[in-house]
């Protein structure tokens, strides 16, 4: 399948997605923010609940998001609430780690080289006010965050698109397990398949327009407070990013379907390339045999 056909046949199936994920997404995002709000002057236990929480939690949607894509394609059967969970440790423990280390690489690298770059003192501030031993602590460091510039961000983003490509496969392989009878998938089934397909779809409706929006906040120079100044356009962009990510989970689903039949296709080649070979063997005459040695 070329690219752009899997490009639309990705941004269709985003919607039933959308429609499928965004209310579970929308009910989890209230009661994480719910406990976010309490711990609002503790930065270590923020980072605690994004940790210990947010992660399982997004797994737990990425998971349900690319079955709902998968369910609309008919390439699996209805889930059994049961495994869910199962699969979603699975997923966790297995791609997420990949993921997050992908994601860091790129990220740290691309930050660190962005510093050099620019030279704003940025880098040297943040690390006099971690330095700090004060109750004002935390809030020194949500005002020195609000400065940070969003180009830096890029780096990431490209990392968990790279990260996705490798793992979309394979991610929509456990997802497909959480049924009655589940596939005999392998841990690392789907490895970087249809890694180029993927990754196009995660440039062109998740980086390309983070890069786009960057520009358009004040290119370099714009800092993440621009972000908060624009209102209620704010939430505009983050519904239009939380589309973008039902489309990738779309794309996912769709390359699901295109690598089983693309096994299907291999295993029927051998199978035929056997029957072929078995068919060109020469007929033995048994009885012939047997006469032959009992004559000797």
């Amino acid at each position: 399948m070329w690219f752009g056909k899997f490009l639309f046949k990705s941004l269709m199936l985003s919607l039933p997605v959308a429609l499928f994920w965004l209310p579970v997404l929308g009910i989890t995002a209230y009661g994480v923010s719910t406990v976010y709000a309490l711990l609002e002057d503790e930065f270590i236990g923020q980072m605690m609940l994004l940790v210990l929480f947010v992660l399982p939690v997004l797994t737990l949607l990425t998971v349900l998001a690319i079955r709902g894509g998968m369910t609309v394609l008919n390439v699996t059967d209805g889930s059994d609430i049961a495994k869910i969970m199962g699969v979603t440790t699975r997923v966790l423990l297995f791609h997420v780690p990949f993921i997050v280390i992908i994601i860091v690489l790129f990220g740290v690298s691309s930050t660190i080289t962005g510093f050099k770059f620019m030279d704003n003192g940025y880098a040297e501030e943040f690390s006099r006010i971690a330095g700090l031993r004060s109750k004002f602590q935390s809030f020194f460091i949500k005002d020195i965050m609000m400065k940070f510039p969003i180009i830096l961000f890029s780096g990431w983003i490209f990392g968990y698109c790279i990260a996705f490509a490798g793992m979309g496969v394979s991610m929509a392989g456990a997802s497909a397990m959480a049924v009655a009878k589940p596939p005999n998938h392998h841990q690392i089934w789907g490895l970087g398949a249809q890694f180029g397909n993927l990754f196009g779809v995660a440039l062109v409706v998740f980086f390309v327009p983070f890069v786009l929006g960057i520009f358009a906040l004040g290119g370099l120079n714009a800092e993440l407070k621009a972000i908060l100044d624009l209102g209620v356009y704010k939430y505009g962009v983050a519904v239009y990013f939380l589309w973008a990510l039902c489309a990738m989970y779309a794309s996912a689903a769709i390359a699901y379907g295109m690598t089983l039949e693309t096994e299907d296709a291999r295993h029927t080649a051998e199978l035929e390339a056997m029957a072929g070979l078995h068919a060109d063997r020469p007929k033995v005459d048994l009885a012939a045999l047997r006469k032959e040695r009992m004559k000797k």
